[in-house]
């Protein structure tokens, strides 16, 4: 089998509710890459933000790697990879995140099985939590979590109105302790909560909350210091017995985790398979957090499509425990359009708050090629 063409097609996403990064307008570009073979057999993933942004991204994957991958065989997925790793200079991650899930939806394909079943299946389903937007009051915070217990959902996670992408000045630090206390006694002791307020405090503020939310029982404390401090993460760790939870963005993949580990900074790795590498990248932090008895705890994935990626990569790991579900929700609005979006069928969660394991061949992800078609601002190839 030998790839044949590599083509994005960019759409142009319109919706008055989103409140995610990147929209303008209302307007969230996004793409979808096709990679073709001469058997037939085509492999997709989907271009959103975070980074440069789809149309980027798509003309990176058409100058730097369609010239290396036309004409070879899709299933040497770990000599592309390392080709494009080879490429840093010239691509982003998350270009080479892209390429490489389209890779193993080819190879899932073409032998007839769920991408899970290639890296190796060790599951069947996994419980999933929501992780909050932005809202403006506790009171807010803490019904969101109760509606979601209520539909069977065993985590959520906090994100105060506090991120380095927001225009608003953040409130002050004990904004975030009320919520935190509003959200455990509204939903109880039997909810699995988390706090993600984005690399946004400074080191006595984190010890501040930190100190408040392991009072309150809450499962981990997540990036709560810039993403390069390991200085200051490893001071944190010392004065807390929360578990921490760090290393989403930081740069350099696979090969920036390992002085984490050793100057022990984080109590997990964390990855995603857009902005660690893709299927491949991601399950090599996987491993390597196995390795020192840790659990890589899955980022959401930014996209439908990448999503579904992570998942299969989640059913291969033992060392994961939680799916993250990041609707990017206003105040008051329940839908998982988000989590879905451009797909031919839609995320299921079941009553007791658990994703299963895609059936499919690949991916399993169709796409809803009559939304897509219904909004194209263009094509790259």
């Amino acid at each position: 089998m030998r790839i044949t063409g590599v083509r994005v097609v960019l759409h142009e996403r319109v919706s008055a509710g989103l409140a995610v990064f990147g929209v303008r307008d209302g307007r969230l570009p996004m793409g979808v890459l096709r990679v073709f073979t001469d058997e037939g057999i085509e492999g997709n993933n989907f271009l959103s933000y975070p980074g440069p942004g789809p149309a980027v991204i798509a003309q990176q994957i058409a100058d730097f790697v369609k010239p290396v991958l036309v004409g070879a065989d899709p299933l040497d997925i770990g000599a592309h990879w390392r080709r494009m790793a080879g490429l840093g200079h010239f691509i982003s991650p998350i270009t080479m995140g892209a390429v490489d899930v389209a890779l193993w939806d080819i190879a899932g394909k073409a032998a007839g099985m769920p991408v899970h079943r290639l890296l190796g299946t060790c599951r069947d389903r996994i419980p999933v939590y929501f992780s909050s937007g932005h809202h403006k009051t506790a009171r807010e915070y803490a019904d969101e979590a109760v509606y979601w217990r209520e539909q069977g959902w065993r985590g959520y996670k906090l994100h105060p109105p506090r991120a380095p992408w927001l225009a608003a000045a953040p409130p002050p630090v004990t904004f975030d302790i009320e919520a935190c206390a509003a959200v455990r006694s509204a939903a109880g002791d039997g909810m699995a909560l988390m706090l993600d307020p984005s690399w946004s405090y400074d080191y006595p503020q984190a010890l501040r909350v930190g100190q408040a939310i392991q009072d309150l029982g809450y499962l981990w404390y997540e990036d709560p210091l810039a993403a390069h401090d390991i200085h200051g993460y490893q001071r944190l760790k010392q004065h807390l017995h929360i578990p921490i939870l760090a290393t989403e963005v930081t740069p350099g993949g696979l090969e920036a985790l390992p002085p984490w580990i050793i100057a022990r900074a984080t109590d997990f790795l964390r990855g995603d398979v857009v902005i660690k590498g893709g299927i491949t990248g991601l399950m090599k932090i996987a491993h390597l957090a196995e390795a020192f008895g840790m659990n890589c705890e899955v980022h959401d994935a930014y996209n439908a499509m990448s999503n579904v990626a992570s998942l299969h990569v989640i059913m291969a790991i033992g060392n994961c425990d939680w799916f993250e579900a990041l609707a990017f929700n206003r105040s008051g609005d329940h839908s998982l359009e988000h989590l879905s979006y451009g797909l031919a069928e839609p995320f299921r969660v079941d009553d007791e708050g658990n994703l299963h394991a895609p059936t499919g061949p690949g991916l399993g992800a169709g796409i809803d090629w009559a939304l897509i078609n219904s909004s194209v601002s263009g094509e790259v190839s």
